[in-house]
């Protein structure tokens, strides 16, 4: 299988079903302020404080490993704090089981912040990369939701911005034409790791296998060869060892049509 992305060249460490896991040193502030950044950078200072002092504890993990599996009984949240992760919907057609990404996680995103009402996800989540995660356990969350209405909306808007980007990947599997696909894909991340401050310079992180993005965007992976190279050939956009290098960031989003509103970034 050719890949995108070399995994970070590290080696997975741990095991998906006991990576590692450190308790945070007792602080007033087990989280650095640098965390605060992506979509908990829209959440108030207040609110991140509270955020800052629920934390139980950092868990890290290897490359393509399980954090939880559909069904499993929940009882803390995620937010990710380094790496990336993906979301997959797991089922079976004719006797063959079957699993589909359904959605990447960047830094400062909440994994699994729906978990807390459902206490289970009908969904896999797992590492693409090295990760770093903060556990919050919902009984702390509850008591930061029962105590301000404000806090409540404010992680509530979390979740429905998460839902807003899962409608959008819907759309890219559906109407869109394979260049105009890659495309839209290529777009959001630039602005979700942006917005996170992942940037290397005029490199954009993107650490998944031609498999992944074939899953990402509903092609082939030879389909997602070709446009890969077409990308390229034309000057818009080369994706390479793990990076994507947007060479015109106009064109690019002419191509896609891509209308970044679903993301609610904020204005700058």
């Amino acid at each position: 299988m050719s890949r995108l992305a070399s995994e970070n060249g590290r080696e997975s460490h741990g095991t998906a079903a006991d990576p590692k896991e450190t308790n945070t040193p007792p602080a007033l502030t087990p989280l650095p302020d640098s965390y605060r950044r992506g979509m908990v950078g829209q959440l108030d200072a207040a609110l991140w404080k509270r955020l800052q002092r629920c934390c139980s504890g950092i868990r890290t993990m290897g490359p393509r490993e399980t954090l939880s599996e559909a069904g499993e009984r929940l009882d803390r949240s995620a937010l990710l704090l380094e790496g990336v992760m993906a979301r997959y919907v797991r089922g079976a057609a004719n006797g063959a089981s079957s699993r589909a990404m359904v959605s990447i996680q960047v830094p400062g995103d909440f994994i699994d912040l729906h978990g807390l009402p459902m206490k289970a996800l009908d969904h896999d989540v797992c590492s693409l990369t090295d990760v770093r995660i903060a556990m919050f356990p919902h009984e702390c969350l509850d008591q930061i939701i029962a105590g301000s209405p404000k806090d409540a909306r404010a992680l509530w808007r979390l979740t429905m911005i998460d839902a807003s980007v899962h409608r959008h990947w819907l759309f890219r599997t559906s109407p869109l034409r394979a260049l105009a696909s890659v495309a839209d894909f290529i777009c959001e991340m630039d602005l979700r790791l942006h917005n996170a401050n992942e940037m290397e310079g005029a490199a954009l992180p993107l650490p998944l296998l031609q498999s992944d993005l074939a899953e990402i965007t509903g092609l082939s992976t030879v389909h997602v060869s070709r446009v890969i190279r077409d990308l390229r050939e034309s000057g818009l956009c080369t994706v390479r060892d793990g990076y994507a290098e947007i060479h015109d960031r106009g064109r690019l989003r002419q191509l896609a049509g891509y209308d970044p509103s679903y993301l609610y970034l904020p204005e700058d």
